[in-house]
């Protein structure tokens, strides 16, 4: 992360007088906003997380709109928890101030583009946050959950948005599972759940690799495979607080798929849920030429380009508890041990397709010195794999294995 006296200047720089005016006005203003939370009684946080490629931020983004919910755009609240620890010592203001500028991410979502705040009303709920709370003990300002639970505030004081009730539900921008995060979480909130998005698994490994490439690069096969096998699990000692909710529902039977979220997390039913928001705003997503908000069904289909059908097999073998725990369809015959451990016995030495894009595209180069590293990387990544794969059969033969829990009554999604 960057240093702190270099966040602490570029804040200082954009919050100047010349840019945000002068605030004491404003920040008079809000003050009571500010009043309106119960900060130490604000225990109820969702966090959400994803399994691979599973459309963890679109269920946010149907969260946006309830009355009694807070939460940080997009993926601005994964930081947290690292930003926390890296930057500890400096006084709370400072770290409200500074968070926005972690990356330029952060900065466009909170300050730039169709979803920000502008900076005189972030940095009048700074003031104001920081004046209501001056005479508060100094372990209780420079405690973590405080500045959590703080930023929240500030984000939605200067969003303009209060909510109907002053202990509201904190959306947490958690997406990738954490097993640190959440025991962070847990200490801090006492009524934190968690909700995990997942997908076919066959397109969700197709459609992962695809991301994954992209961040990746030649670990990019790798790096799928780990996701799929280690990811599809509660985190430890929180089974009781974890939902799962399919990919495909989110766009195929919304209604469906909310009602059943907000029913498991006390909230109340509202048409805001069938929208796609993000600080009230549509949320856009784009896809070469096409671009939309919300529920798209196309995107429910499957999609098999970076998987062959020996893949299928072996991911049908190896993920069996996933295929039947969350109703997606699945050749019956790999319910079978001895099935699910020859097929893996003669498909495990095969590249997988992914593999193969990956190989080919490194023996594409002209630089003999790429080739070699791309044939070393190739080796590396095919002994991971084969390692995940076998080792992640062995766990759920052996020992079995709790995969994430899917409520409600869903029917199957057609996967071929």
């Amino acid at each position: 992360m960057p240093a702190a006296d270099d966040l602490l200047e570029r804040a200082r720089a954009f919050f100047s007088a010349e840019r945000v005016g002068a605030p004491d006005a404003l920040t008079a203003r809000r003050l009571s906003d500010i009043r309106h939370f119960d900060l130490a009684g604000m225990q109820r946080v969702a966090a959400i997380c994803a399994w691979g490629s599973s459309g963890s931020l679109l269920l946010a983004s149907y969260l946006d709109g309830l009355d009694d919910v807070i939460m940080l755009p997009a993926y601005t609240g994964c930081a947290l928890y690292a930003f926390f620890d890296n930057y500890r010592s400096l006084p709370l203001r400072d770290k409200l101030l500074i968070y926005p500028f972690l990356d330029d991410g952060h900065f466009k979502f909170f300050f730039q583009g169709e979803h920000s705040v502008t900076c005189t009303e972030y940095f009048a709920a700074v003031n104001a946050a920081c004046e209501v709370y001056r005479d508060s003990p100094a372990e209780f300002l420079e405690s973590r959950h405080v500045f959590i639970r703080l930023l929240h505030v500030v984000y939605s004081v200067a969003l303009g948005r209060l909510p109907a009730s002053p202990r509201p539900l904190i959306v947490y921008q958690q997406h990738a599972p954490n097993e640190a995060q959440a025991r962070y979480l847990a200490e801090d909130f006492a009524e934190v759940r968690f909700i995990h998005t997942v997908r076919d698994p066959i397109t969700n490994c197709s459609r992962l690799f695809e991301q994954s490439f992209k961040v990746g690069g030649a670990r990019a096969a790798g790096n799928v495979i780990m996701v799929l096998t280690t990811q599809d699990a509660p985190h430890v000692d929180m089974e009781s607080r974890t939902l799962a909710v399919r990919f495909e529902d989110l766009h195929l039977r919304v209604g469906e798929a909310m009602s059943t979220v907000v029913d498991w997390l006390g909230l109340p039913y509202r048409p805001s849920l069938l929208e796609s928001t993000f600080s009230g705003r549509p949320w856009m997503v784009t896809r070469g030429a096409t671009s939309w908000s919300g529920a798209q069904p196309a995107q429910a289909a499957p999609d098999w380009r970076n998987v062959s059908f020996t893949d299928r097999c072996l991911l049908y073998s190896v993920l069996y508890e996933d295929f039947a725990a969350w109703n997606y369809r699945c050749p019956t015959i790999f319910r079978h041990a001895p099935v699910r451990i020859l097929t893996c016995l003669l498909l495990l030495l095969i590249p997988m397709r992914m593999e193969v894009i990956l190989a080919r595209r490194a023996l594409s180069s002209r630089d003999m010195r790429q080739v070699g590293r791309g044939l070393v990387r190739f080796c590396i990544g095919r002994a991971q794999i084969m390692l995940l794969l076998a080792v992640d059969l062995y766990r759920r033969l052996a020992s079995g294995i709790r995969v994430l829990p899917l409520r409600g009554s869903t029917g199957p999604v057609q996967t071929r």
